[in-house]
């Protein structure tokens, strides 16, 4: 059973918090959620008069945290909520149209010294809990879990289009490369860059196509080029896409 109720210290001296008892917390947890709602998760049978003290002696680190959710909240207000912002700031929704997904992200902080990550595909949310105002944490998160997304989308893409194009390869694996989206190896190893999930589906599939095309020709001549026009006869416009779009990656992601 969860009981959640308000609770204040008596004394003004404590921000307004939440008390709930939960039958599976070991011990006592505080969270501030993205909205700035702070929660204390307390034992089920906790002393209830020991929390007014837990909570004065988090007192700092709740109210750093308050300070980090406004300023994060006016900057995506400033920015419109634009999912490609750039430098420290984390995204409230990720857009993945290589696969014609939207997530949302929402950020919880716990007292915790690490941040996780948990996936809700229902509703295509997620959600990073404790030590959120360490950015690099939160970036380190995300990035691993574009990581298995891209490893569960593009490499069965990768295998039907090998099929389908009679272009054979040895093995694939996921990346996040900086500077190449992909790559092949001579004995027909293919890298494949996390990041082709913010393209459209077209110029993935050219990129997936280049790299299978060079598991018969390891170079850029004219014969590598003569069968990606075979293969991809559009593939010159798609190409110009792609070069345009290398600064559009979310800064979070680089």
């Amino acid at each position: 059973m969860l009981a959640l109720h308000p609770s204040t210290d008596m004394t003004g001296n404590t921000p307004n918090y939440t008390v709930r008892e939960s039958i599976r917390a070991r011990h006592v947890c505080l969270k501030v959620s993205h909205r700035g709602q702070v929660e204390v998760v307390v034992p089920h049978g906790f002393d209830a008069r020991r929390i007014p003290v837990l909570v004065r002696s988090k007192q700092a680190w709740i109210e750093a945290t308050l300070r980090r959710i406004a300023l994060r909240r006016d900057a995506i207000h400033n920015e419109n909520a634009n999912w490609n912002t750039g430098g420290d700031a984390l995204p409230d929704i990720i857009a993945l149209p290589a696969i014609a997904e939207h997530w949302q992200v929402t950020y919880t902080a716990t007292d915790r010294s690490r941040v996780t990550l948990t996936v809700d595909a229902a509703h295509a949310r997620l959600t990073l809990r404790g030590n959120i105002n360490d950015v690099d944490l939160c970036k380190a998160a995300l990035r691993r879990w574009l990581i298995c997304k891209a490893q569960r989308h593009l490499t069965p893409w990768l295998e039907h289009t090998a099929m389908e194009k009679n272009l054979p390869f040895n093995k694939a694996r996921v990346r996040s490369q900086k500077t190449r989206w992909g790559s092949c190896s001579r004995q027909k190893n293919i890298n494949i860059n996390c990041k082709l999930l913010f393209l459209s589906p077209q110029v993935v599939q050219c990129v997936l196509v280049h790299e299978l095309c060079h598991t018969i020709h390891m170079n850029h001549s004219q014969k590598f080029w003569a069968l990606m026009k075979k293969m991809q006869p559009d593939y010159a416009a798609l190409d110009m896409q792609l070069r345009n779009t290398r600064g559009g990656m979310p800064g979070w992601i680089e």
